[in-house]
């Protein structure tokens, strides 16, 4: 039987309708992990000089990097000061105040995160760290996105593996509304919404992927929009991505490389993203134990339709309970 469940974070209803998976289809999609050398790519080593100027590198600038920073060449979002343009009270615009990033996340062509050890995304989560504390110099940054788009179909413009940056003088409006949901409950129950969630899935058990023995629990949420959409957050839970220490990135890097090595291997290395939800500028008067960051992994094996588009209600044809047992039992 089908049924309605709410996000508590985003406040966001999903259909979960799994008999829909019997449907007939007529959409595939070929393994996102490129297969050629990637001859002419900018991103690849020895190419240095096809990037714009590099910000950061790990190790140091200099052959042998395994994680490159560099602006990105066709950003979404100036450097420049920003400039609010107020056009009237209903129509608001602004421009510049803002930065936008590419992390290349690893030096060789054909392999994605999933397929490299466990230590070295715990070297790519450190840059990004890095970056976020980087861009919140700058005043006028009130929230970064970093993501990570895999394959065409995910948005990956590029395929060699990367992740982008992108600092906002604005918040986006589903941060503002997990941002104001998290608020609220706290504000009315004195707790926190993410940690009572984890609490509850614990609870439940069901959902679960990985316990958080390891200092990061796996799951695969309550209202999940996407088949085998999965979340990751540290336990016990954080409030800051940037003051998050060492063990802690590490522990998400590894619970992020386990995690995207079973989806690649069970749904056959289909195109995805990865968003890290991390902490915003407060607002005078808001809490910042309210509020925890989290890492969230979307495979893209569905098309989104009329109802995603038009009323932003997803159907998701494989229950999270369902999706949390496989990959539970694919072998990593």
């Amino acid at each position: 039987m089908a049924d309605m469940r709410m996000d508590p974070i985003s406040g966001k209803w999903s259909l979960i309708a799994s008999g829909r998976s019997a449907r007939p289809k007529n959409h595939s999609f070929e393994p996102a992990t490129p297969e050629d050398a990637g001859e002419n790519c900018p991103f690849c080593p020895g190419h240095e000089e096809e990037t714009p100027p590099e910000i950061d590198a790990h190790p140091k600038s200099g052959p042998g990097w395994q994680v490159r920073v560099v602006p990105n060449k066709y950003p979404a979002i100036s450097p420049d000061p920003l400039l609010n343009e107020k056009a009237d009270r209903l129509f608001r615009a602004m421009s510049g105040g803002g930065r936008h990033e590419v992390i290349i996340d690893s030096p060789d062509h054909k392999k994605s995160l999933a397929d490299f050890p466990e230590v070295h995304a715990a070297d790519v989560l450190t840059m990004l760290q890095r970056r976020v504390r980087a861009m919140y110099e700058m005043t006028s940054v009130r929230s970064i996105a970093p993501f990570k788009n895999h394959g065409k179909v995910a948005g990956a413009s590029l395929e060699h593996s990367h992740l982008q940056v992108i600092g906002m003088p604005a918040l986006p409006p589903n941060t503002e509304i997990a941002r104001r949901n998290s608020e609220a409950f706290y504000r009315e129950t004195g707790k926190p919404l993410l940690e009572k969630t984890i609490e509850w899935e614990l609870e439940q058990e069901k959902r679960i992927v990985e316990t958080g023995k390891k200092g990061a629990i796996t799951y695969c949420p309550f209202a999940s929009r996407f088949p085998f959409q999965t979340e990751i957050t540290p336990w016990p839970a954080q409030n800051s991505f940037v003051e998050s220490s060492s063990e802690v990135v590490a522990a998400i890097g590894s619970a992020l490389v386990r995690s995207l090595r079973r989806i690649k291997r069970l749904l056959n290395d289909p195109p995805l993203n990865v968003f890290f939800h991390i902490e915003t500028r407060l607002e005078p008067g808001e809490h910042d134990e309210a509020h925890h960051w989290r890492v969230e992994i979307v495979p893209r094996l569905t098309v989104m339709a009329g109802l995603e588009i038009g009323a932003g209600m997803h159907i998701n044809e494989v229950a999270p309970e369902e999706a949390a047992g496989k990959l539970r039992e694919t072998r990593i």
